[in-house]
């Protein structure tokens, strides 16, 4: 009987895990119109993101949270124009122990991280889980905390609704092709002048 009541609380934990899937940090929803925080965006500093070119990117408001430092918002500029496609966060405590302490609290909430992305050195530590819901919607997170000087330190949390990315990176794909009057990607070996590609 003991050993029935313990995997019938694993398989109810499992479950409710398996049923997990964030859309919501720092007060911002993904999916929603960049129109629900305003109040929280610096507009003045949107810019489109060079290699995303689907994407507009808007600083938010230092401070607009508590625990929070600053952050970004990118949203999609293709088909789905103005839906929240991804926010990044700064926590205001930079230290290890914090982080140390939110990675114990994430997988506490969302379990195993589905793969590690810092490097063999911990300069970079970071943990990346992935959620998928039942109308094909996919969400990645990860949690990362930084040593790196010729990069950002500090703890940061970045949250994307991947699938909604990757359909405003395809509607770019294809609006780049039509005006270009070619298939998407790269010019044929044979129609390449490479006098133009080195330098002379």
């Amino acid at each position: 009987m003991k050993y029935l009541m313990l995997f019938l609380w694993l398989f109810m934990a499992s479950s409710v895990q398996a049923q997990v899937f964030p859309t919501s940090l720092g007060g911002i929803v993904l999916g929603e119109d960049i129109s629900t925080i305003r109040g929280i965006c610096n507009m003045h500093t949107e810019i489109p993101l060079s290699q995303e070119r689907h994407l507009l990117e808007v600083q938010l408001v230092p401070g607009h949270a508590p625990g929070i430092r600053s952050g970004s918002v990118a949203y999609a500029n293709c088909e789905e124009i103005g839906r929240i496609v991804r926010i990044k966060l700064k926590f205001d405590n930079d230290s290890r122990e914090f982080f140390d302490d939110l990675l114990e609290r994430y997988r506490e909430r969302f379990g195993k991280p589905l793969e590690w992305r810092g490097d063999p050195f911990q300069t970079v530590m970071s943990w990346k889980w992935s959620f998928h819901d039942n109308r094909g919607e996919q969400v990645n997170l990860e949690l990362t905390h930084s040593r790196d000087d010729d990069s950002k330190t500090g703890n940061f949390v970045k949250m994307t609704l991947r699938s909604l990315w990757l359909r405003e990176d395809a509607c770019q794909d294809a609006k780049s092709a039509s005006a270009q009057g070619r298939a998407d990607g790269p010019t044929p070996p044979h129609k390449l002048d490479y006098r133009l590609l080195i330098p002379q």
